[in-house]
């Protein structure tokens, strides 16, 4: 039973962090993050690698200031196994360089003591790298 509960709670707080993102929240997002939080994110654009929780702070003004209309991130779908939740996700936005973002992501949080610790984000890089940097 103990499972189940941790379960539910780790899924409802992934939800609330990706609806957080598409509210532009990033408030909310840097508070549910450890402080040695480790995010991950895949390819070989300027974004990529290996980061510190700062980066959630980056990526919050990035997206702010790429997205001043905003960028919804929707989850998709929900896998939830003790302190793993794996989600699909879509975005979709109109970025300041006038192309339309709308990327497929697959989310692997990591929570422990009610907070993301790991956050490895796998997406369509060439189609990132065009938008943001191409």
């Amino acid at each position: 039973m103990e499972n189940l509960k941790s379960n539910e709670a780790n899924r409802v707080l992934a939800q609330k962090v990706i609806e957080a993102i598409s509210n532009d929240n990033w408030e909310y997002v840097n508070e549910v993050f450890a402080e040695d939080a480790v995010v991950w994110v895949a390819g070989s654009m300027p974004i990529s690698g290996t980061h510190t929780k700062d980066f959630v702070i980056v990526a919050g003004k990035r997206t702010r200031e790429g997205f001043p209309e905003g960028l919804s991130l929707t989850a998709k779908a929900m896998t939830v196994e003790r302190s793993r939740v794996a989600i699909e996700a879509e975005s979709l936005g109109n970025h300041i360089s006038g192309k339309t973002y709308n990327n497929h992501f697959h989310i692997l949080m990591e929570i422990k003591d009610g907070k993301v610790c790991t956050w490895k984000e796998y997406m369509d890089t060439m189609h990132a790298n065009e938008v943001f940097f191409g």
